[in-house]
């Protein structure tokens, strides 16, 4: 019934707008690399923590990064929830170990106040995109968003690690997820439907 429903809705989002371009051949390598390295963590046994917790910040494209984090980790098996937090709450509850990760985290200048205190517990995956024209509230003084997740992370959930340091988007993407999230007013299957899109277009091997 899922399926149909976003085959369905796939569909008509397609026939309103302009097909999306293949993906970079340079995606596909991450992807291809990101595969094998789950494969040789998947011999090792499952991740000891199957579900993880994402604080996301509340603007829409803050919301967007952070459901396509989580439809992108529930690929891989994961049980994934998000909570909305102001930035200095997602780096207090990340440092207590109140959060697994979060994929938009502002650095390095609006995160500066908390930097010092938090990041010995936590590390910095890099930014995840470029930021939006209209994130210039959050991003006065070029910020990007960064992924940030907790240190332990890496021994509970080293599967999950490796998700979220593949994560990598151009700003039209999200652009394009808010756009489905507007048709269909639900970020989850927005995410989702994205993701299929996505994989309709690879180019086949071969």
């Amino acid at each position: 019934m899922i399926l149909a429903t976003l085959s369905g809705m796939l569909n008509a989002i397609n026939r309103r707008r302009k097909p999306v371009s293949r993906m970079p051949n340079s995606l596909f390598i991450k992807s291809a690399a990101l595969t094998l390295a789950l494969l040789l963590l998947s011999g090792c046994g499952k991740d000891a923590n199957n579900s993880l917790l994402l604080l996301s910040g509340s603007e829409p494209a803050e919301l967007a990064r952070s459901h396509l984090a989580a439809a992108t980790l529930e690929q891989h098996d994961f049980s994934v929830t998000i909570e909305e937090a102001r930035l200095g709450q997602i780096w207090q509850r990340l440092w207590a170990g109140k959060g697994d990760a979060s994929v938009t985290v502002w650095l390095p200048e609006a995160s500066a106040p908390f930097v010092e205190r938090f990041f010995d517990r936590l590390d910095d995956l890099g930014a995840i995109d470029q930021g939006l024209a209209q994130e210039s509230r959050l991003n006065l003084n070029h910020d990007k968003p960064h992924v940030l997740v907790r240190r332990s992370l890496a021994q509970e959930a080293p599967a999950a690690l490796a998700v979220l340091s593949n994560l990598h988007w151009q700003a039209e993407d999200i652009e394009q997820l808010i756009e489905y999230w507007q048709d269909t007013q639900d970020w989850s299957v927005a995410a989702q439907t994205w993701l299929a899109e996505q994989a309709a277009n690879a180019p086949v091997n071969g």
